[in-house]
């Protein structure tokens, strides 16, 4: 992406997009076109003699997180044109011929030299355009969706930061098995207990506001992550914090209630391990296939796997097996694994769901039921059941029968940042800046 950059003010749109959760938020690709019960993309001008470029929106993942961030939208329609006009004659079309139909601009940062972004609003909807350079070229993306303030209300029980939760962008939940809810967000840890929320930030001693991880030990005590400063456990009282590990994307405790932790760093990385005294590394000098590695699981038979960018890996206790596309698994890009009780690793991808038991591999598409391909977690409810949470919505797995739930069923957004399935059956799904949702199916 450093060619998109060389235009100083969308490297500014892109830096305030990471600082507006937090710097190691979920990513929330938002190129999946989802069904609006209106569609602005008809009312925006396309730029006169542009070239429609579909296959350039994964390439232009985060201009689209910019552009949604900006306009206060997530997961609508996605268009993408390029042409060799100048930058500074496109902003000017643009700024000429709004999208027709009543639409009221409320934002324009641009330049003839540098571009920028456009925002319209009628109603409920945003209309978007934004502008950048690439190899020489204007590219333009056009954009459609219901703006985050303005959706219709959810039609299953929520909370938001009105309601007391820290923050809307919900990275990762745990559920006591007494009820009580621990909520990781950008800006702080929400404890809930059904009727009173408690939050706990730096001032309460958290290392940052920004917590990445939430996960319960045996005394239904929380271990957290954070973007930047570590992890750090509380014993009810009080909070103690390690900082062996820097960025932290996960964490997981096995029976002896060892401590393995996720760190999705090019440098400091990999996968760290803790039994309470000392920390012990594993990155790629030792086994492991890639050093972000996005998501750590403990199996119930002990096993530990490592969800990478570059593919997934098994660590038996002494070896790590890695496993690519090459032997079988959909996409290299895996954001999450879960074990079940057959010993399966239930993956995540970018672009669909692998199952693999060890011997075979077994891939779940939209074509199956799934709702979109973009797979970002993967819960396994006590029944046994899945649920894969998508940038389109969550989808349920229960012996060979699937079920999705979207804004069309009654979600406050379609984005789901986060899962977990408590004991009573109920499913809390953090969504992308809209705070979290319960399901009682």
């Amino acid at each position: 992406m450093k060619s998109f950059f060389r235009c100083p003010f969308l490297l500014v749109l892109f830096t305030v997009l990471l600082l507006s959760c937090c710097f190691y938020s979920i990513t929330a690709n938002s190129t999946e076109k989802e069904t609006t019960q209106e569609s602005c993309m008809g009312d925006i001008p396309v730029y006169p003699g542009s070239t429609e470029e579909p296959q350039m929106r994964t390439e232009l993942e985060e201009l689209v997180r910019s552009m949604e961030f900006m306009s206060h939208t997530s997961g609508g329609e996605i268009g993408v044109c390029i042409t060799n006009h100048k930058i500074g004659e496109v902003v000017q079309f643009y700024q000429n011929h709004p999208p027709q139909g009543g639409w009221k601009r409320t934002l324009n940062l641009t330049s003839p030299e540098k571009g920028g972004i456009i925002v319209w609003e009628k109603g409920d909807y945003s209309a978007q355009v934004l502008i950048a350079e690439k190899e020489q070229k204007t590219v333009i993306l056009l954009g459609c969706a219901p703006k985050f303030d303005s959706q219709a209300s959810s039609a299953f029980p929520s909370f938001t930061k009105d309601d007391g939760l820290a923050g809307n962008c919900v990275i990762d939940i745990a559920v006591s098995t007494s009820g009580i809810v621990w909520l990781a967000t950008g800006s702080g840890l929400s404890r809930f207990d059904g009727m009173t929320w408690t939050t706990y930030t730096k001032k309460d001693g958290l290392p940052r506001n920004c917590i990445t991880a939430v996960v319960l030990d045996k005394n239904d005590l929380p271990w957290i992550g954070t973007d930047f400063l570590g992890c750090s456990h509380f014993d009810g009282d009080s909070w103690t914090s390690y900082d062996q590990v820097k960025k932290v994307s996960s964490i997981d405790i096995d029976s002896n209630g060892d401590i393995w932790v996720g760190s999705c760093d090019t440098s400091h990385g990999g996968v760290y391990y803790f039994d309470g005294e000392e920390w012990t590394r594993y990155n790629k000098k030792n086994g492991l296939g890639d050093n972000c590695v996005q998501k750590v699981s403990v199996g119930p038979d002990g096993i530990i796997w490592a969800a990478t960018k570059k593919g997934v890996a098994r660590f038996n206790g002494s070896t790590w097996t890695n496993y690519t596309e090459e032997d079988g698994l959909v996409n290299n890009r895996v954001n999450d694994v879960a074990v079940d009780q057959d010993g399966r690793a239930w993956l995540a991808t970018k672009n669909g769901i692998s199952c693999f038991d060890g011997e075979t591999w077994k891939t779940f598409s939209i074509d199956d039921g799934l709702v979109a391909s973009n797979v970002k977690v993967v819960t396994i409810a006590p029944d046994g059941s899945l649920w894969f949470g998508t940038t389109g919505g969550v989808s349920h797995l229960a012996e060979d029968s699937w079920q999705s739930y979207t804004k069309r069923e009654g979600l406050p957004g379609n984005n789901v940042s986060s899962i977990f399935a408590s004991l009573d059956g109920k499913i809390w799904l953090g969504i992308f800046f809209k705070g979290v949702v319960v399901l009682s199916p």
